[in-house]
């Protein structure tokens, strides 16, 4: 029986290895945490840049020059561009169509006793409505 080393080829160990650096400098460029909410792939000096976070794929639109300037020089190969592409999950899709509930029948009436105490029609009425929608199964 063979170990599992033998079974992951050295080109496969290779490309991780350059996907976590990637990830660390381009962390490091954003200031931000790494915590698996950006993907980045390099093939024929491009960098494509796979998120489920919107908010931080419009941040790297806005700075992909000085993004793709800074890796260039960090890993002294010539990036020639970058692609990001924000990506959906699929464990969120699934969620959306199962029959569950969404707020229990007792946090519904809680809500619904709270929006009762608030002088703002409109806010109070919003507050009704969510916890009306929230505690009915979604078809």
């Amino acid at each position: 029986m063979k170990k599992i080393n033998q079974l992951i080829s050295r080109g496969f160990d290779a490309k991780l290895h350059q996907i976590d650096t990637l990830t660390e400098v381009i962390a490091h460029f954003f200031t931000i945490p790494i915590d698996n909410r950006f993907w980045p792939l390099l093939k024929n000096q491009r960098i494509t840049l796979l998120t489920d976070d919107p908010h931080f794929a419009t941040q790297a639109r806005f700075q992909q020059h000085s993004l793709c300037k800074y890796l260039s020089k960090y890993l002294n190969t010539n990036i020639r561009g970058i692609d990001i592409k924000v990506i959906g999950l699929h464990l969120a899709s699934v969620e959306q169509k199962t029959d569950i509930y969404k707020l229990s029948q007792n946090a519904a009436d809680i809500m619904q006793s709270i929006a009762q105490g608030i002088d703002d029609k409109e806010l109070r009425d919003a507050i009704l409505k969510l916890a009306k929608t929230a505690s009915q199964p979604h078809p």
